[in-house]
């Protein structure tokens, strides 16, 4: 077995000659070779190697083949790490028992996926590639053009490989750097053979739009469960950003600004404890005021959705109904992020955030501080905040709620960093109130917009439609204020 350590970035096919040039000077004289290769991707017609996260194929230079699998694996800031293993066959066609029988999941019908095995997809290009001397080993430098089939469909290749065979990550972090600012390459978390499945319509990348709670171990010291929590983030966020460049929406748009504010807050965390992360904080603000749209889109579209508590009223009012779905179309700015997602700075942003995952940097005195214990501690600290802001008497203003809005979504984030490590039934009724508020404080900006909107339109019934917003807005102030007693009440979980 040998263990795949590699950075995977996207370039442009029309840049060759300046790649092959960077690409030489990175190299720095090491020797280059050029190699053609076929490689035959295949599966079983249900997907089972997929389901396990395996990817088999056989690859063909000149007449010699060698088939290899590869294992569940990570992708972290463009590092793709797999374990794969490798055995020479003579056929066109693979067999799994060439491998050790010890690399395979408990229960896995080995015999019935070897005999049901069949061709999904193939990748034909041209390999340049360079070895480079690194600490105590060396760094292999690829670059990929050519094409992936199936069927009838066809995908360009265009990308650079830098993999690390017992060499130093540093060194193949510096050359990524190089190549973003120096040929625009984009890190890629999607592997050929992911390429080729979405190509074959074999499976369909959908966005992810809710968080989980990181399994986190309790006696782990607290810099691991904190790298553990950014890992994670981090992953979210480059899944949807790939969803971005393979179909874009809006939705891979939320789950690229939630990846985002999740590592904002894991990188508060490191930075309480006196880790240098203040540059990469500020990108990220700076990155979110790019994407401030979405809470007016998410609002017009709260007014329009057909499961909605407006949907029904409105559809009785056509002019002003068409003018809301007018604004909701404006509000989308897709392209606009596209343009963010390619710039040097996102892309060396998520490259540094990987490289950060891989160099864990800590504080040596609270290196070993039981996770479990700094989450209780950190948690209460950061729920009083909340509390405080939400404990005032009487009740609460719209634009109270809306101003407290961020300070609740970065506590309860918070919480899916290290909230795994306590009882999920006490987790789980100490958030529900609060979840409720937020929902319940993002329908007050769907409310404001309304009001907004009947103002702008001509309709011959301005002022009752005005006393309906009002009345919408004093039950749902209503409501809030409910969850919000309730909340309140609630026993914090990390006491239990």
């Amino acid at each position: 077995m040998s263990q795949e350590i590699e950075l995977k970035l996207l370039v442009d096919a029309n840049a060759r000659e300046k790649i092959m040039q960077l690409c030489q000077s990175l190299a720095k004289g090491a020797e280059h070779d050029t190699l053609h290769l076929r490689n035959s991707y295949f599966d079983t017609a249900d997907l089972r190697l997929r389901q396990h996260d395996m990817g088999l194929r056989i690859r063909q230079h000149d007449d010699e083949r060698e088939q290899t699998i590869k294992l569940a694996g990570e992708v972290l800031g463009g590092m793709h790490t797999r374990p794969e293993y490798n055995a020479v066959v003579t056929s066109d066609t693979p067999d799994l028992t060439l491998f050790e029988e010890d690399i395979w999941p408990d229960d896995f019908p080995l015999f019935d996926i070897n005999r049901e095995l069949e061709e999904i997809f193939a990748t034909d290009f041209t390999r340049h590639r360079w070895h480079i001397p690194s600490a105590e080993g060396r760094i292999e430098l690829v670059y990929d053009e050519g094409v992936i089939r199936a069927g009838e469909h066809e995908r360009a290749i265009a990308e650079i490989e830098i993999e690390v065979q017992q060499g130093d990550i540093a060194d193949a972090y510096k050359m990524a750097r190089r190549l973003i600012t120096r040929v625009n390459a984009r890190l890629g978390s999607l592997s050929k053979a992911a390429r080729g499945y979405l190509l074959a319509g074999k499976t369909v990348l959908e966005p992810f739009t809710h968080a989980h709670f990181v399994p986190q171990e309790p006696n782990d010291g607290v810099g691991i469960g904190l790298y553990r929590a950014l890992t994670y983030a981090l992953q979210y966020w480059q899944h949807n950003d790939a969803c971005l460049a393979e179909m874009p929406s809006v939705r891979a748009v939320a789950g690229i600004t939630d990846g985002i504010r999740l590592s904002k807050v894991v990188l508060q965390q490191l930075a309480a404890l006196e880790v240098d992360v203040s540059d990469h904080i500020l990108r990220l603000e700076q990155m979110l005021g790019h994407l401030g749209w979405l809470s007016r889109y998410d609002g017009l579209t709260e007014l329009t959705a057909e499961d909605g508590a407006y949907h029904r009223a409105l559809k009785q009012h056509p002019k002003l109904y068409e003018a809301i779905l007018e604004q909701q179309e404006h509000a989308v700015q897709l392209e606009l992020v596209q343009s963010l997602s390619i710039r040097d700075d996102y892309q060396l942003t998520l490259l540094e955030l990987g490289a950060l995952c891989h160099q864990q940097p800590r504080h040596e005195e609270i290196a070993e501080l039981p996770l479990k214990q700094w989450a209780a501690q950190r948690l209460r600290e950061d729920w009083q905040g909340v509390i405080d802001a939400f404990a005032k008497e009487g009740e609460l203003k719209p634009e109270y709620y809306l101003k407290q809005l961020p300070l609740l979504q970065s506590s309860l984030q918070l919480g899916y960093c290290v909230g795994y490590l306590f009882d999920e039934e006490d987790r789980e009724q100490f958030r529900a109130p609060w979840q409720d508020m937020m929902r319940g404080i993002r329908e007050i900006m769907a409310l404001k917009l309304l009001r907004e909107a009947i103002k702008d339109n001509e309709d011959s019934q301005p002022d009752r439609l005005l006393n309906w917003q009002q009345v919408q807005l004093e039950s749902l102030l209503y409501a809030l204020e409910h969850s919000r007693k309730a909340a309140l009440k609630q026993e914090p979980y990390w006491l239990s």
